[in-house]
């Protein structure tokens, strides 16, 4: 069965307007947009816990935070744990 994801009106809208262009982002950086929303959220000392699915790799999904984090220039450090990714900011 497919997965159907809701997109916000900013979604769509950068969707159309990369197309006019002729060239859209990549689903990478769409992913790391995501990081990059949920990061920006936090505040100095919160943190999130990211619930991982089967078919996710917990190492890329890491790097990817980190490369959000670095974007952003915030400093982030990762919690151990089983199941799930912690991540909490730092700076």
């Amino acid at each position: 069965m497919p997965t159907f994801e809701k997109l916000t009106k900013d979604d769509v809208s950068d969707i159309l307007e990369s197309k006019r262009r002729g060239r859209s982002k990549s689903q990478r950086q769409r992913i790391i947009d995501t990081y990059k929303t949920w990061l920006q959220a936090l505040e100095v000392g919160e943190g999130v816990a990211v619930k991982l699915d089967d078919r996710d790799n917990r190492q890329t999904v890491k790097n990817r935070m980190k490369r959000a984090a670095s974007e952003l220039g915030y400093q982030i450090d990762f919690i151990r744990s089983r199941g799930m990714i912690r991540v909490h900011r730092t700076a």
